[in-house]
């Protein structure tokens, strides 16, 4: 894990010295997110809608090509309070510019529990302090300076907290649309 962590540091200290141009913005936006595990039972599993906001640093590299580190706070989880988690996240996009209006995104996605629900009843849903996910998407640029993106996050790790003496198994999944003003 320090690996990981020194490798998201080093492309974020990389990114900002060889950026020829350089934006900051703001993104707000609603998740569709579940937890995606064969030990959840039927009544558990229905998704859960939260919030995410950020701030976001858009670095140039080529005409086409962008890189989008990104700082968040993420409601996730299922709508059972029992199994809802919020998260601080790092993703880091790398964008391609189909055109002046639309991009393709893709990246990952570091994240730090900062919430669960403290009194489940089942006991037994402790989740992990770190989750780590892929995430691609789509964004159109709406003016220079407005943009909405469409994003599929899939969980890497598993979410629950190993050494609690369960063995449950599960990785978010996260539909996230946000709109977001660069300045």
């Amino acid at each position: 894990m320090n690996k990981i962590l020194l490798l998201i540091f080093t492309l974020l200290i990389g990114s900002v010295t060889i950026a020829q141009e350089s934006r900051y913005g703001i993104r707000i936006g609603a998740n569709l997110s579940s937890i995606s595990s064969d030990d959840i039972t039927g009544d558990l599993d229905q998704s859960r809608i939260g919030v995410v906001v950020g701030f976001l640093a858009d670095y140039r590299l080529t005409d086409k090509l962008r890189l989008q580190p990104e700082f968040q706070y993420s409601g996730q989880g299922n709508k059972d309070r029992d199994l809802r988690v919020n998260y601080l996240q790092l993703p880091i996009m790398l964008k391609y510019n189909i055109t002046d209006l639309f991009n393709v995104q893709l990246g990952p996605q570091a994240g730090l529990k900062i919430w669960e629900w403290e009194d489940n009843q089942a006991g037994d849903t402790d989740f992990g302090t770190f989750d780590f996910a892929g995430v691609i998407g789509v964004g159109a640029n709406i003016t220079d300076n407005f943009f909405v993106d469409l994003r599929y996050a899939f969980g890497l790790s598993n979410v629950f907290d190993d050494g609690a003496g369960v063995s449950i198994d599960g990785s978010n999944r996260n539909i996230q649309l946000s709109v977001g003003y660069r300045l």
